[in-house]
């Protein structure tokens, strides 16, 4: 799986337009379309305009310009030579984009986890696994992302049983949020009790650099690359190959002997991604040797992984109250969110409702909404979907699904999907087309790059002109809040005995 960002893609072409004549209004441009058209001529042809800017060409323009003035500068530099020296040194400064790397980390968490959502098969993901998944299916491991999330999710499956795990056909979104963000911590953990000198910031570069990939294979590979980097750019300092970013942190944990064994740093990984029984899982991470997952699974495999896995004493299923309201609450939504994208896909069978984000536009109050629970009675107008579905009379164990997306009109129940079309699953570190109130809230939804919905482009411009009710600060605090957030969700109580 190759990590891919590119300035030409369908998700980032529109978003550096639309900012290029943001920033040209906001900067009192006189004519902001003429310089985006001069700016695109310019992009797609680099080569000419470099070959205008050569160092013969600005000698010809130089010798028609009168030399300018020197100014004196005397008073300047007694003035500065007056001032206090500043103790602090430019390189004690903190990263100010470590956040943004976390971001970046955490889309491209998400994207393993869509692929493994369409790698479990139907009928045990949406009636068994989607309960160990949101517990303890993490993507830290011995092999790939997408493999330790299936693996962690039959290994927790097989060990600690549910006795009745209620179906559903939607993964709950504030869970898999929480469960994304639990795995980044987990994969910092790992790597910082690995390696005791790499900083926070130190760490997320690794990860990034690694595809989260902790393996010593791929330590292997990283240093391997990192050698070539370094013996091109020695051997002629007139050819100079495309380093990576994070030679540094790759040099770094190359030359930095491992702190603490594997099942230490495990444990410590699993503590800090709040995994119900840490010691039980690097133990098992560590004992289990098996070929990373690379086909669709059947529910043969499943079955067969799951009594390899099994202890030799049958573990006591933790009892689950079916009855609940919490239980019912989720059936009618699953249900009706269900109904809506059948409705309006025949010819695809759902596979999984991996995301949903039902707080589109809004709030808006109301005095029609009779909760006596509610202190402000409010609605969303909107919902944004992503579903995995397979093509009708497809073998499902053996099909690839397809990732969609859906705007629906939350005041219609029952009706169509206002926009529903198919997405491409995202890729390692690239680029994503945004949504103003998927951010806002947390919600990964993926977005698609050719189709108008409520919360992307205009929108973003009001939020930057200061003409919405969020601001880019708010936005910001209101999405932190939301990926940090490690506590209880509502949606817990569908899988704990209530009574």
């Amino acid at each position: 799986m190759m990590a891919v960002f590119s300035l030409n893609s369908p998700a980032s072409a529109p978003a550096f337009e639309a900012a290029l004549t943001l920033a040209a209004q906001v900067a009192k441009h006189p004519q902001p379309k003429y310089l985006l058209h001069v700016w695109r001529s310019l992009s797609s042809r680099l080569h000419q305009a470099i070959s205008l800017l050569s160092l013969q060409n600005l000698e010809a323009l130089k010798a028609t310009v009168d030399d300018p003035v020197v100014p004196n500068l005397a008073m300047s530099w007694d003035l500065a030579a007056t001032r206090p020296v500043y103790n602090n040194s430019i390189a004690n400064m903190p990263y100010q984009h470590t956040r943004s790397l976390q971001m970046v980390l955490l889309d491209t968490i998400h994207g393993f986890y869509l692929r493994a959502l369409g790698m479990l098969p139907r009928g045990e993901l949406r009636s068994q696994l989607h309960r160990s998944l949101l517990r303890a299916g993490y993507c830290y491991g011995p092999m790939d992302p997408v493999s330790n999330i299936i693996n962690n999710t039959i290994w927790y499956h097989a060990n600690f049983p549910a006795a009745e795990t209620p179906v559903l056909d939607v993964i709950g979104p504030n869970s898999l949020t929480r469960l994304e963000s639990r795995s980044f911590y987990g994969l910092v953990s790992f790597v910082q009790t690995c390696y005791h000198d790499l900083s926070d910031h130190e760490a997320v570069q690794f990860l990034i650099a690694a595809l989260c990939h902790l393996s010593d294979h791929k330590l292997m590979t990283l240093e391997a690359e990192h050698e070539h980097r370094h013996h091109c750019s020695n051997c002629n300092n007139l050819i100079r190959c495309n380093g990576s970013t994070y030679d540094d942190v790759i040099r770094k944990v190359v030359q930095e002997s491992r702190c603490s064994n594997l099942q230490e740093a495990y444990v410590a990984a699993a503590t800090a991604a709040w995994h119900p029984n840490p010691e039980e899982q690097a133990k098992f991470l560590i004992s289990w040797k098996v070929h990373p997952v690379m086909d669709q699974l059947t529910s043969e495999d499943v079955h067969r992984w799951s009594y390899i896995l099994s202890p030799e004493q049958p573990p006591t299923p933790e009892r689950i109250c079916e009855s609940s309201y919490p239980v019912k609450a989720g059936k009618m939504r699953s249900e009706a969110q269900q109904r809506r994208i059948s409705r309006k896909k025949p010819t695809y069978d759902l596979h999984i409702i991996s995301c949903v984000n039902e707080n589109v536009c809004g709030p808006e109050y109301c005095d029609d909404i009779a909760d006596s629970l509610s202190f402000a009675p409010y609605k969303y107008c909107y919902s944004h979907v992503n579903f995995l579905a397979t093509p009708k009379g497809s073998l499902s164990s053996t099909s690839n699904p397809i990732l969609f997306f859906a705007e629906f009109d939350n005041e219609k129940e029952d009706s169509a999907p206002l926009l529903c079309c198919p997405v491409d699953k995202p890729t390692p570190f690239a680029e994503h087309v945004r949504c103003l109130y998927c951010e806002a809230t947390g919600a990964r939804v993926v977005h698609p790059t050719s189709k108008e919905f409520h919360g992307g482009g205009s929108e973003f411009e009001k939020v930057i002109r200061g003409e919405h009710s969020l601001t880019n600060a708010r936005l910001i605090c209101k999405n932190d809040y939301a990926v940090q957030r490690m506590c209880t969700v509502e949606e817990d109580f569908m899988y704990v005995d209530v009574k």
